[in-house]
């Protein structure tokens, strides 16, 4: 593993553990400020505006940063936003360090709350990477060594003071190993993350290898055939359109081998800025060999599609199990369609998408459709309405699996007989767009059928 893949996925954590809109963010500075005005009109603390303000200043430089290098992924940004969360500690750390040593005993009460808060944030949020977990603990740390020697009794300190001083030396050991405990658990949660969304890609690729052997076989039916040619034309220019020819189709299996290379690798999740519509398109095209005679396909973007930040193979992996239940759902023949749209601020949108930018990403079909007694499970580990042994029930909770992940939302729309949407919809990615060539290529009707015919389906997993 290279250090940018490192650090990227260390960044996006980070990223997704700091959005602005998550309910931890929103209630810690809604609570704080609460606090803060409290205690100024009850308590007469002047100092807690002060407060306030400069950590709400190192927020909001953490956040200004974020949004100003939405896709920097080094290792010196990646040490930028550790020293900005040591700043964010150390002004959280700074008032009940005051309040402890204020004249008033009864503001020790309010510096053991913060203290006990600032550590279940470190617990709770801020574990999953440890250089941001030892950023946020350092400054906790040295407030409870600063309330410790404030115990001091000359001369020697008193018998106060070196309890004071075990104790707090035996919290932030605690504090240590916990916190470190957090961080692996967190590390094998990730790690069976992957597998899942690993073994859910090789399933697919699994379903994709008949058609991909039939594609081979034609490839190297052409390249047999050109090279003979050429062996038996004496005509230079001849020989050298066969030869292209050959070389073309060489060039076509070498972009098949890489496409599956790409889809099946065992790597890590790495979000990276991409073209979601381009994703859609290259799914669209590995799907037709697999597309029994009878069932069409269409395919259609937005051509201002914003930039999305996820992990591409994934979310092509997410989409091939869409293509394949919709597959699956039309034993008689159908049809399918791709589309990606993007959904601005100011557009129509379901009750469960909050405000922004998103792209919607669907894929529909003509089949059987999905009974309502049951659609709300679809997503659901496990759950199958294919016949025992037809399925795992895993791939539509891997497509919801990764849309959650990418801060996004899985959504079904269904009605039975008539047939099924499935969307993804996933946070746009700041305002970047692709150059307006990039998709030409791709957008047009590839409705045609290949393959042979698969075996009679009708039902999900």
């Amino acid at each position: 593993m290279t250090d940018h893949t490192d650090y990227s996925a260390r960044i996006d954590v980070l990223r997704r553990a700091e959005r602005v809109r998550s309910p931890e963010f929103v209630a810690r500075i809604a609570l704080m400020f609460i606090g803060t005005v409290a205690g100024t009109l009850l308590l007469g603390l002047e100092i807690l505006p002060l407060w306030l303000g400069t950590y709400y200043a190192c927020v909001a430089l953490e956040k200004a940063v974020l949004a100003a290098w939405p896709s920097a992924s080094s290792r010196g940004f990646f040490w930028l936003m550790v020293f900005i969360s040591g700043l964010i500690a150390t002004a959280h750390a700074a008032l009940p360090t005051y309040l402890w040593l204020h004249p008033d005993p009864n503001l020790k009460y309010g510096a053991l709350i913060l203290l006990v808060a600032g550590v279940l944030n470190v617990f709770l949020v801020r574990a999953r990477v440890w250089q941001i977990s030892a950023a946020y603990m350092v400054p906790l740390a040295a407030s409870f060594v600063v309330i410790a020697a404030s115990t001091w009794q000359p001369p020697g300190g008193g018998p106060l003071f070196y309890t004071s001083v075990i104790l707090a030396s035996a919290i932030i050991v605690y504090f240590l190993v916990a916190v470190y405990e957090a961080n692996q658990a967190h590390r094998r949660f990730e790690d069976t993350q992957r597998q899942f969304f690993q073994a859910q890609k090789m399933e697919a690729i699994g379903t994709l290898a008949g058609g991909i052997a039939h594609d081979f076989n034609n490839l190297l039916s052409v390249i047999q055939g050109n090279l003979e040619l050429m062996q038996l034309s004496e005509d230079a220019e001849q020989r050298g359109t066969f030869a292209s020819e050959a070389q073309t189709a060489c060039w076509r299996g070498a972009s098949l081998t890489r496409q599956l290379l790409a889809l099946g690798r065992n790597a890590m999740l790495v979000p990276q800025r991409i073209d979601a519509g381009r994703s859609l398109f290259e799914v669209e095209r590995l799907v037709r060999r697999v597309m029994p005679q009878g069932i069409g396909l269409t395919a259609e973007a937005d051509t201002a599609l914003p930039l999305i930040l996820a992990d591409e193979t994934t979310l092509q992996a997410a989409l091939l199990n869409l293509a394949i239940n919709a597959r699956d759902a039309m034993p008689d023949g159908g049809s399918i369609h791709f589309e990606a749209r993007h959904i601005t601020p100011h557009e129509a949108r379901p009750g469960f998408l909050p405000p922004g930018n998103f792209v919607a990403l669907s894929v529909s079909d003509t089949g059987t459709g999905i009974q309502p007694e049951v659609i709300g499970r679809v997503f659901d580990p496990f759950f199958s309405t294919k016949p025992k042994g037809g399925g795992t029930g895993l791939g539509l909770a891997m497509v919801e699996g990764f849309a959650r992940q990418t801060g996004g939302h899985a959504h079904v729309e269904s009605e039975p007989e008539k047939g099924s949407r499935f969307t993804l919809y996933l946070p746009a990615h700041a305002n970047d767009r692709p150059p307006p060539e990039t998709r030409e290529a791709d957008s047009c009707d590839l409705s045609e059928v290949r393959v042979q015919p698969q075996p009679a389906r009708g039902a999900r997993t």
